[in-house]
């Protein structure tokens, strides 16, 4: 009999409480698995390490943050974030390639676009070590604020839509680059096109690869022309494949001056100068 009564009152404690939590009914068991699903979302902030000298920086956790609070738009019309004397570009990339505008702000405000977007992955973990050499001056000393070479130029950051429960694929992580000899292939695709890289004096679409640089050819699904020098052109295409795949090694060698001492800037050769990327148009 006292079984019985306990039992009894266990099962009334469980409907307060599942009550008393938005449960009972079949649209309460849905409030549950939608909160339980949101909680297990819930992203830890990572505590990321000090900087101990200009060489060394520690990337940032971004995850959950709202895009408009990511970096600022750069005079050269790219998003970057300062680490030091140096920066990382922002790259936004999306579920299906589609552009995040973030260049046009309210009286120098962020978009809206960017408002409504807010970050759930990254493809450098946070705590990822970022270093840089500087420029040398004629006596051999560095310079304090004009990086030459950094083991890591850009992030990649998957956005979604706010309150959103947008998962996000797993992203490539690119080798770090251990001198200004050797750089490693970026994975493009999944990106916009438009975020890809920038278009060049000679009228080429290229990407900065240290103190080299790669020239896209561009190949539509469709056999349709794409006018490198128009943004809004570009904006309208996700890339679906690259010729070479993502972390090949990428070798420089510089160019001398009368005495043979390299120049830190001018390259001379490199083993890959051209991918051709597959692009496909981003449905409306």
């Amino acid at each position: 009999m006292k079984k019985a009564i306990a039992m009894v009152g266990a099962l009334v404690l469980a409907a307060t409480l599942s009550a008393c939590n938005g449960g009972g009914g079949a649209g309460g068991g849905g409030s549950d698995a939608s909160s339980s699903s949101a909680s297990s979302q819930v992203h830890e902030q990572v505590a990321i390490k000090e900087s101990t000298d200009r060489h060394t920086w520690y990337v940032k956790d971004y995850v959950g943050m709202n895009a408009a609070s990511v970096g600022y738009n750069a005079m050269d019309g790219t998003r970057r974030d300062a680490y030091g004397a140096g920066t990382l570009e922002i790259i936004f990339r999306t579920q299906d390639g589609s552009y995040v505008e973030y260049s046009e702000g309210d009286e120098g405000g962020q978009p809206e676009s960017l408002q409504n977007y807010m970050v759930v992955a990254q493809d450098l973990a946070p705590n990822t070590e970022l270093n840089y050499d500087f420029m040398l001056d004629e006596n051999g000393e560095e310079y304090e604020n004009l990086v030459n070479v950094q083991n890591y130029e850009e992030i990649v950051l998957y956005v979604a839509p706010v309150s959103s429960n947008e998962q996000a694929p797993d992203l490539t992580v690119v080798e770090p680059s251990p001198d200004k000899y050797t750089r490693y292939v970026k994975d493009y695709t999944g990106r916009n096109l438009a975020t890809c890289g920038y278009l060049s004096m000679a009228g080429t679409y290229n990407d900065s690869y240290g103190q080299g640089y790669i020239r896209f050819d561009i190949t539509t699904d469709d056999g349709s022309y794409i006018d490198v020098a128009d943004p809004e052109a570009l904006k309208q295409y996700v890339v679906t494949g690259q010729s070479v795949e993502p972390n090949t090694e990428i070798t420089m060698t510089f160019m001398t001056d009368e005495s043979g001492e390299e120049y830190d800037n001018l390259v001379d050769t490199q083993s890959i100068e051209s991918i051709n990327l597959t692009v496909t148009r981003i449905s409306e």
